[in-house]
């Protein structure tokens, strides 16, 4: 095997800190993983010296493989704020604070699309399928709103700093490259399943959390929103759509960018949806061919949700040259 394999067979936690002055991973602390009920922690910790170990490249033998550093991991964490911010509203929209529960309720107050600083009370009421959240804003209102619009309050630099949620990102690289679904499902978000756009202009296809086991082998057509110009359907099912687009990033010693979208040459310029201002993400960028077409290139956001203080995947994003 050449020297050039072994270098671009670099762990994924030191190509984070190489690439990403605020992905600098801490390793003083140990932390102590608390088992919610909504999901088994312990399934995914059990692989996760995997963190240690960078994508293989397509076709490489097992042999290939460099002597790993036996040095265990030391996971970097923090204490959750016990904060909420707003999700799911696009800039220019509001959500609406309601009392009593439900959208009958009256107004209390608008909050803006990124409002943090949310306090819960810890009063929660179903109402049909949905469950709303009683909350407390920073001005000291009290009011009601959808659960599916808040998530746990975590800045950017926290999590850029924990060791979990690149473990998490590790996790759903293999997975991809190795189409494990089990694997992939131990680490998706239990309450919003994997959310996926096939371009960030186009609309979420929403993926259940219980039917991620069998993701890659479900032939079951889907619409992924249009082709750019808005003329033709983008129709197929997530092995056929979805996979290749994503193997054509992940495969390749990804490099993995915290908080940061890289892009390149595009008639439309590739933007953050503004209704995920308040979530965190690795983007795994795939640069155009030096020499090539300048438009040949690809990004996917894997965007992430913390619940009980643990982070989870819960979207991707896709991003590519448009002419």
């Amino acid at each position: 095997m050449t020297s050039k394999f072994v270098k671009e067979r670099i762990p994924l936690r030191k190509r984070l800190h190489h690439h990403n002055p605020h992905g600098r991973l801490m390793v003083l602390y140990r932390f102590v993983l608390h088992v919610s009920k909504v999901v088994l922690i312990g399934l995914f910790l059990a692989s996760c010296t995997r963190t240690t170990v960078p994508l293989l490249p397509t076709g490489t033998a097992a042999t290939e493989i460099p002597q790993v550093d036996p040095t265990p991991l030391v996971f970097s964490t923090f204490e959750p704020s016990g904060m909420y911010a707003v999700v799911g509203i696009p800039e220019g929209e509001v959500l609406p604070l309601r009392n009593p529960a439900g959208i009958s309720g009256s107004i209390v107050q608008e909050l803006a699309y990124d409002a943090r600083g949310i306090t819960a009370t810890g009063n929660a009421t179903n109402l049909g399928s949905s469950i709303w959240m009683e909350i407390q804003v920073p001005d000291g209102s009290v009011g009601w709103v959808n659960s599916l619009n808040m998530t746990e309050d975590v800045s950017q630099e926290q999590f850029c700093h924990d060791d979990r949620a690149l473990m998490v990102l590790d996790n759903s690289l293999h997975s991809i490259q190795n189409q494990d679904g089990d694997q992939l499902s131990q680490i998706v978000n239990p309450r919003r399943g994997l959310v996926i756009r096939h371009d960030w202009w186009n609309p979420e296809i929403i993926l259940p959390a219980e039917s991620i086991p069998g993701i890659f082998d479900d032939l079951s057509e889907m619409e992924w929103g249009l082709l750019s110009g808005g003329e033709f359907k983008i129709q197929g099912s997530f092995k056929d759509i979805i996979l290749p687009l994503l193997e054509d990033t992940v495969l390749n010693s990804p490099v993995p960018i915290c908080g940061e979208l890289p892009s390149g040459t595009t008639s439309r310029p590739a933007l953050w949806p503004t209704e995920y201002a308040s979530f965190n993400y690795f983007a795994i960028h795939r640069p155009a061919p030096e020499d090539g077409n300048s438009f040949d290139w690809r990004t996917w956001a894997f965007v992430f949700e913390y619940i009980d203080g643990q982070p989870f995947l819960t979207k991707i994003v896709h991003y590519h040259g448009d002419v």
